[in-house]
């Protein structure tokens, strides 16, 4: 069965949800005396330049601790620097197919960007996407595999949005009232199919995610991915120590 396919029942439990911002919490408070020991366990950087991308509706802000990490590691981290990463205006969502077309307006400017970093090292990037970050990070290797190094992604959610909590929670505070029957689940998905084997993926993906459910935290076609299980929370992912590290491991070992 096709991730477009799959049912969207299989979100996080309650206790799940109800206990991401504590666990949270605990995940910044551990930083400062868990994350420097763990760090000096992982081979250094050779240098080559890394983007974050953020999730949905998080700044560059978001990730910066990440990216500090990855700097003291020897790479050349950069942010998105295209604001916060979120639907306003015209571009608000009230559905599937609205979606969609946020996603695709949103990697082509992360492409643009992507081509910039290119040009200003002259090798290509590594990309770390956050959530929402990661699925635009897997369509952007897929537009630019010869500027892409390879993909991290972190609790990003490739299959059927109903597995998510957001896309519910996001649905009443949009006050959508765009029927759940008939909307585009199969093309959000698409860019689940991973077509580009020549960029290394590798999906770092919690069971204790409040928001992404594990059964979507996965991509088609995926010989060729690999997976690394942390224990994090959805909203405190970029500040937890295994998860950062994971990062800096996969970033100087595999490419």
């Amino acid at each position: 069965m096709s991730l477009s396919e799959r049912p969207g029942d299989g979100r996080p439990n309650f206790y799940t949800i109800a206990s991401e911002p504590l666990r949270a919490y605990f995940e910044v408070a551990a930083l400062p005396w868990r994350l420097p020991a763990a760090l000096r366990n992982i081979p250094r950087g050779d240098g080559h330049p890394v983007l974050t991308l953020p999730g949905y509706g998080g700044a560059d802000g978001s990730m910066a601790v990440m990216r500090a990490a990855l700097k003291r590691q020897g790479y050349r981290s950069h942010a998105l620097d295209l604001g916060r990463n979120l639907d306003s205006g015209d571009d608000r969502i009230q559905s599937v197919d609205d979606a969609i077309r946020f996603r695709k307006k949103m990697v082509a400017l992360i492409c643009a960007r992507v081509r910039e970093l290119y040009d200003q090292y002259g090798q290509p990037v590594s990309l770390v996407g956050w959530s929402l970050g990661g699925v635009y990070a897997i369509d952007v290797a897929q537009a630019l595999p010869k500027k892409v190094r390879q993909v991290i992604t972190l609790g990003s959610p490739f299959g059927d949005p109903r597995g998510t909590t957001l896309f519910h929670l996001m649905r009443r505070i949009s006050r959508s009232q765009v029927p759940l029957e008939g909307q585009d689940y199969a093309g959000w998905c698409e860019g689940a199919q991973w077509k580009t084997p020549d960029v290394p993926v590798t999906v770092i993906y919690s069971e204790r995610d409040g928001i992404v459910s594990t059964s979507i935290a996965r991509l088609e076609n995926d010989e060729t991915v690999r997976y690394r299980k942390v224990n994090a929370s959805h909203i405190g992912f970029s500040h937890n120590t295994d998860a950062i590290c994971a990062v800096a491991e996969v970033l100087a070992t595999r490419h």
